[in-house]
């Protein structure tokens, strides 16, 4: 009889650390995210029915971004598929998820640790070129946007025809900054002139405007014999 009271007390105690534990037995793990290189508003994390707005943080004296790091919250139970996204994106900005699946299983890892980056959205410049016959046209976006160069377009014995042809900045334009497109090299025996963006003589800031039409075509290099 008298070791009839030890099972009876592992049982009891077993009961209790369950009941800490919440009373179903399953483990329970927090999300985690950190979010570096939020500059705008509205971004909002979600995952697993749950919601978290992230606002930007002051910039720190020296100009630089913070991490802004927080916990939804309620934790999930173990074999729980989460997918944290966010819904929406802050605005004028994309946030991506490294280095860590955003999608997974409690219990896969020791802890639920998402990470994102988000950064500005770039826009392209671009547009058209009439009437080259020249070599050497390069257009430049002030002094880092990239240059370009336009050849002209040959016809099948390698002579330039002077048909329409169009040209691609190679450097993106973040949100909110300013651009200016010039002739920086006239082509051969060709004097051009450069039109387009919002002021009309190839400069401007990349604006909602620009955003919502996705970039700026309008551009156009018109070119004569001298």
């Amino acid at each position: 009889m008298k070791f009839s009271l030890v099972p009876k007390a592992l049982a009891l105690a077993a009961a209790l650390t369950l009941a800490s534990c919440g009373g179903g037995g399953k483990a329970t793990f927090p999300i985690n995210v950190t979010v570096s290189g939020v500059v705008y508003p509205n971004l909002v994390f979600t995952t697993n029915g749950q919601s978290y707005k992230v606002d930007p943080p002051a910039k720190n004296a020296d100009g630089s971004i913070p991490e802004v790091k927080f916990v939804f919250p309620k934790e999930i139970e173990y074999g729980t598929v989460y997918n944290v996204i966010p819904n929406p994106n802050p605005a004028h900005q994309s946030c991506g998820n490294t280095p860590f699946p955003a999608t997974g299983t409690a219990g896969q890892l020791a802890v639920i640790d998402i990470q994102y980056t988000c950064s500005i959205n770039k826009f392209p410049l671009s547009g058209a070129v009439k009437g080259l016959t020249g070599t050497g046209l390069v257009i430049a976006n002030g002094s880092t946007g990239g240059t370009f160069t336009v050849p002209p377009v040959l016809d099948t014995a390698n002579k330039p025809t002077g048909a329409d042809t169009t040209f691609l900045m190679p450097v993106t334009i973040p949100f909110a900054s300013t651009y200016g497109l010039t002739i920086l090299s006239q082509p051969s025996g060709q004097t051009c002139t450069l039109t387009g963006g919002a002021n009309g003589s190839g400069a401007g800031t990349i604006d909602e405007s620009v955003e919502a039409a996705g970039g700026i075509s309008n551009f156009i290099v018109t070119c004569t014999n001298t």
